[in-house]
Protein backbone atom coordinates (compact mmCIF):
# COMPACT_ATOMS: atom_id res chain seq x y z
CA UNK A 1 0.00 0.00 0.00
CA UNK A 2 1.10 3.55 -0.66
CA UNK A 3 1.72 5.97 2.15
CA UNK A 4 -0.55 8.95 2.50
CA UNK A 5 0.97 12.03 0.91
CA UNK A 6 0.36 15.67 1.68
CA UNK A 7 -1.99 17.52 -0.64
CA UNK A 8 0.45 20.43 -0.65
CA UNK A 9 3.13 18.48 -2.52
CA UNK A 10 3.46 19.05 -6.25
CA UNK A 11 2.14 16.30 -8.55
CA UNK A 12 5.77 15.51 -9.52
CA UNK A 13 6.74 15.11 -5.86
CA UNK A 14 3.74 12.84 -5.18
CA UNK A 15 4.57 10.70 -8.21
CA UNK A 16 8.21 10.55 -7.13
CA UNK A 17 7.35 9.43 -3.61
CA UNK A 18 4.90 6.82 -4.90
CA UNK A 19 7.35 5.41 -7.47
CA UNK A 20 10.18 5.26 -4.93
CA UNK A 21 7.90 3.56 -2.36
CA UNK A 22 6.57 1.00 -4.86
CA UNK A 23 10.05 0.18 -6.14
CA UNK A 24 11.42 -0.30 -2.62
CA UNK A 25 8.35 -2.30 -1.58
CA UNK A 26 9.07 -4.75 -4.40
CA UNK A 27 12.81 -4.82 -3.75
CA UNK A 28 13.59 -3.75 -7.32
CA UNK A 29 16.89 -2.16 -8.27
CA UNK A 30 16.79 0.92 -10.47
CA UNK A 31 17.81 -1.15 -13.49
CA UNK A 32 15.17 -3.84 -12.90
CA UNK A 33 12.47 -1.23 -12.24
CA UNK A 34 13.35 0.73 -15.37
CA UNK A 35 13.07 -2.45 -17.45
CA UNK A 36 9.73 -3.51 -15.91
CA UNK A 37 8.25 -0.02 -16.12
CA UNK A 38 9.34 0.58 -19.71
CA UNK A 39 11.34 3.73 -18.95
CA UNK A 40 15.03 4.60 -19.01
CA UNK A 41 17.07 4.42 -15.82
CA UNK A 42 17.71 8.16 -16.10
CA UNK A 43 14.00 8.95 -16.34
CA UNK A 44 13.27 6.67 -13.38
CA UNK A 45 15.83 8.55 -11.27
CA UNK A 46 14.22 11.85 -12.30
CA UNK A 47 10.75 10.49 -11.51
CA UNK A 48 11.80 9.39 -8.04
CA UNK A 49 13.48 12.75 -7.40
CA UNK A 50 10.31 14.58 -8.45
CA UNK A 51 12.19 16.50 -11.15
CA UNK A 52 10.72 14.79 -14.22
CA UNK A 53 7.79 16.14 -16.21
CA UNK A 54 6.47 12.79 -17.42
CA UNK A 55 3.99 12.44 -20.26
CA UNK A 56 0.65 10.78 -19.68
CA UNK A 57 1.93 7.77 -21.66
CA UNK A 58 4.91 7.48 -19.30
CA UNK A 59 2.69 7.68 -16.22
CA UNK A 60 0.38 5.01 -17.64
CA UNK A 61 3.38 2.78 -18.42
CA UNK A 62 4.76 3.19 -14.89
CA UNK A 63 1.36 2.46 -13.32
CA UNK A 64 0.95 -0.64 -15.49
CA UNK A 65 4.47 -1.81 -14.65
CA UNK A 66 3.67 -1.64 -10.94
CA UNK A 67 0.15 -3.02 -11.55
CA UNK A 68 -1.46 -0.06 -9.81
CA UNK A 69 -3.99 2.52 -10.94
CA UNK A 70 -2.76 5.83 -12.32
CA UNK A 71 -4.41 7.66 -9.43
CA UNK A 72 -2.30 5.64 -6.98
CA UNK A 73 0.77 7.34 -8.42
CA UNK A 74 -0.79 10.77 -7.99
CA UNK A 75 -2.63 10.62 -4.68
CA UNK A 76 -1.82 7.54 -2.63
CA UNK A 77 -4.57 5.35 -1.28
CA UNK A 78 -5.21 6.66 2.24
CA UNK A 79 -8.00 9.07 1.32
CA UNK A 80 -11.32 10.01 2.91
CA UNK A 81 -14.47 8.29 1.63
CA UNK A 82 -15.55 11.37 -0.33
CA UNK A 83 -12.87 13.23 -2.27
CA UNK A 84 -13.98 16.59 -3.65
CA UNK A 85 -12.14 18.46 -6.39
CA UNK A 86 -13.24 21.91 -5.25
CA UNK A 87 -12.15 23.62 -8.47
CA UNK A 88 -11.82 21.50 -11.61
CA UNK A 89 -9.53 24.07 -13.24
CA UNK A 90 -6.95 23.35 -10.51
CA UNK A 91 -6.85 19.61 -11.28
CA UNK A 92 -3.54 18.44 -12.79
CA UNK A 93 -3.21 18.67 -16.58
CA UNK A 94 -1.68 15.37 -17.69
CA UNK A 95 -1.87 15.88 -21.45
CA UNK A 96 -1.83 19.03 -23.56
CA UNK A 97 -0.97 20.27 -27.04
CA UNK A 98 0.32 23.53 -28.46
CA UNK A 99 -3.11 23.91 -30.10
CA UNK A 100 -4.83 24.25 -26.72
CA UNK A 101 -6.10 20.74 -26.11
CA UNK A 102 -5.76 19.33 -22.61
CA UNK A 103 -6.86 16.55 -20.31
CA UNK A 104 -7.28 17.05 -16.56
CA UNK A 105 -7.55 14.19 -14.09
CA UNK A 106 -10.37 15.48 -11.89
CA UNK A 107 -10.68 12.66 -9.36
CA UNK A 108 -9.87 9.01 -9.11
CA UNK A 109 -10.03 6.10 -6.75
CA UNK A 110 -8.36 2.77 -7.37
CA UNK A 111 -9.29 1.56 -10.83
CA UNK A 112 -11.70 4.44 -11.54
CA UNK A 113 -10.69 7.83 -12.99
CA UNK A 114 -12.75 10.86 -14.00
CA UNK A 115 -11.23 13.23 -16.58
CA UNK A 116 -12.18 16.52 -18.22
CA UNK A 117 -10.93 16.89 -21.80
CA UNK A 118 -10.89 19.68 -24.34
CA UNK A 119 -9.83 19.08 -27.95
CA UNK A 120 -8.93 21.96 -30.23
CA UNK A 121 -10.06 21.71 -33.88
CA UNK A 122 -7.78 19.29 -35.72
CA UNK A 123 -6.29 17.74 -32.55
CA UNK A 124 -6.29 14.02 -31.84
CA UNK A 125 -5.21 11.90 -28.89
CA UNK A 126 -4.25 8.29 -29.53
CA UNK A 127 -4.02 5.86 -26.64
CA UNK A 128 -2.41 2.46 -26.44
CA UNK A 129 -4.54 -0.43 -25.24
CA UNK A 130 -5.21 -0.40 -21.51
CA UNK A 131 -5.25 -3.56 -19.37
CA UNK A 132 -7.66 -6.39 -20.13
CA UNK A 133 -11.19 -5.56 -19.03
CA UNK A 134 -10.71 -1.77 -19.17
CA UNK A 135 -13.74 0.34 -20.09
CA UNK A 136 -14.20 4.02 -20.93
CA UNK A 137 -17.34 6.14 -20.98
CA UNK A 138 -17.58 9.68 -22.26
CA UNK A 139 -20.16 12.42 -22.32
CA UNK A 140 -19.65 15.24 -24.84
CA UNK A 141 -20.60 18.67 -23.49
CA UNK A 142 -19.69 20.74 -26.58
CA UNK A 143 -18.63 20.07 -30.15
CA UNK A 144 -18.15 16.66 -31.73
CA UNK A 145 -15.64 14.00 -30.64
CA UNK A 146 -14.77 11.23 -33.07
CA UNK A 147 -13.86 7.99 -31.29
CA UNK A 148 -12.05 5.16 -33.04
CA UNK A 149 -11.44 1.83 -31.27
CA UNK A 150 -9.03 -0.72 -32.72
CA UNK A 151 -9.65 -1.32 -36.40
CA UNK A 152 -13.30 -0.25 -36.09
CA UNK A 153 -14.92 2.62 -37.94
CA UNK A 154 -14.75 6.11 -36.43
CA UNK A 155 -17.88 7.06 -34.45
CA UNK A 156 -18.93 10.70 -33.97
CA UNK A 157 -20.32 11.60 -30.55
CA UNK A 158 -22.02 15.01 -30.48
CA UNK A 159 -22.74 17.46 -27.66
CA UNK A 160 -25.47 15.99 -25.48
CA UNK A 161 -24.53 12.41 -26.39
CA UNK A 162 -22.58 9.77 -24.49
CA UNK A 163 -20.74 6.58 -25.44
CA UNK A 164 -18.93 3.67 -23.84
CA UNK A 165 -16.41 1.17 -25.20
CA UNK A 166 -13.80 -1.44 -24.32
CA UNK A 167 -10.46 0.31 -23.86
CA UNK A 168 -8.27 -2.78 -23.92
CA UNK A 169 -7.30 -2.11 -27.52
CA UNK A 170 -5.79 1.02 -29.08
CA UNK A 171 -8.25 3.92 -29.34
CA UNK A 172 -8.33 7.60 -30.19
CA UNK A 173 -10.32 10.78 -29.72
CA UNK A 174 -10.31 13.41 -32.47
CA UNK A 175 -11.89 16.77 -33.14
CA UNK A 176 -12.39 17.11 -36.89
CA UNK A 177 -14.87 19.97 -36.47
CA UNK A 178 -14.30 23.75 -36.65
CA UNK A 179 -14.93 24.45 -32.93
CA UNK A 180 -13.36 23.18 -29.70
CA UNK A 181 -14.87 19.98 -28.31
CA UNK A 182 -15.23 19.21 -24.61
CA UNK A 183 -16.06 15.96 -22.89
CA UNK A 184 -16.00 14.22 -19.54
CA UNK A 185 -14.33 10.81 -19.57
CA UNK A 186 -14.62 8.01 -17.02
CA UNK A 187 -11.97 5.29 -17.19
CA UNK A 188 -12.15 1.97 -15.37
CA UNK A 189 -8.86 0.09 -15.61
CA UNK A 190 -8.78 -2.93 -13.28
CA UNK A 191 -5.53 -3.96 -11.64
CA UNK A 192 -4.34 -7.29 -10.27
CA UNK A 193 -3.72 -9.23 -13.44
CA UNK A 194 0.06 -9.40 -13.15
CA UNK A 195 2.18 -11.95 -11.33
Amino acid sequence: MLHSMSGTESPSARVGAAVRHLRHERGWTLDLAAERLGVSRRLLIQLEAGTANPSLSTLLSVAAGFDVALVDLLDGDDQPRVVVQTKNTSAPVLWSTDGGSEARLLVGSGALELWEWSLAPGDERTSAAHRAGSREALSVTSGIVTVTVGSGSPVSVRAGQSATFSADEPHSYANTGPRPARFVLAVHEPTGGRP
